[in-house]
């Protein structure tokens, strides 16, 4: 899950949920790297409009793969598939982020093996520890992808997390504690630059605040 162009939010675009904080995540930790000269490839998911190929920066790629259909990920699996091992050639690291794709973390595991890479795993949704199960969908997630998760988050060199909740219930699982990194989402300040008009000037408080996407899961 990977940042899309702006004209992949508009029209059938949106149906694809294309932006989120995980997608938000990725796109700036890469331009962070990319501005430390790391030369990454990004392989993704490809939403309508998006190009299947992009430059970002002066050292990052995107790939984008998959189909127009809006479920089971695109089924851009069996593309990643091929592509991972042939991109994985000249990398030294395979970083694998999580969420609710149940392809992503045996793809990347698969391809790190098979070059004998280090594998580091950000997890971003726990589908074992902390989705909440509302519907078949998400049971199935839960019931799937906790033994995948498991093994993944006991077998990579190294397993980022957001949040010490997290931290706390993958120590209890009995991950190593020494490969457990809790690295919380940063923030780009240049986007907080002010002095800021108040955008509510004729709405009276008290006011709440919600933060995140209008989305029906946020409800």
């Amino acid at each position: 899950m990977f940042e899309p162009p702006a004209s992949a939010l508009l029209g059938k675009g949106v149906r694809f949920d294309p932006i989120g904080g995980m997608q938000n995540h990725t796109a700036e930790l890469t331009r962070a790297l990319d501005r430390r000269g790391i030369v990454q490839t990004v392989l993704t998911t490809r939403p309508p409009t998006a190009p299947y190929f992009q430059h970002l920066g002066d050292h990052a790629r995107v790939i984008r793969v998959g189909f127009p259909i809006r479920r089971f990920r695109q089924l851009y699996a069996p593309q990643a598939a091929i592509i991972a091992p042939i991109l994985a050639a000249r990398s030294d690291v395979v970083h694998v982020h999580l969420g609710e794709d149940l392809a992503v973390l045996p793809l990347g595991a698969a391809t790190a093996r098979l070059h004998r890479l280090p594998l580091v795993l950000t997890v971003h949704t726990s589908l074992r520890h902390t989705l909440a199960v509302s519907d078949l969908r998400s049971a199935l997630l839960k019931t799937i992808g906790s033994p995948i998760e498991r093994w993944g988050e006991h077998s990579a060199e190294a397993v980022l997390v957001i949040t010490p909740r997290l931290l706390r219930l993958l120590l209890a699982d009995g991950v190593d504690e020494h490969r457990i990194h809790l690295i919380p989402p940063g923030v780009n300040p240049s986007l907080f630059e002010g002095p800021f008009e108040d955008p509510f000037a004729g709405i009276r408080r008290p006011r709440v605040l919600f933060v995140g996407r209008l989305a029906p899961r946020r409800a």
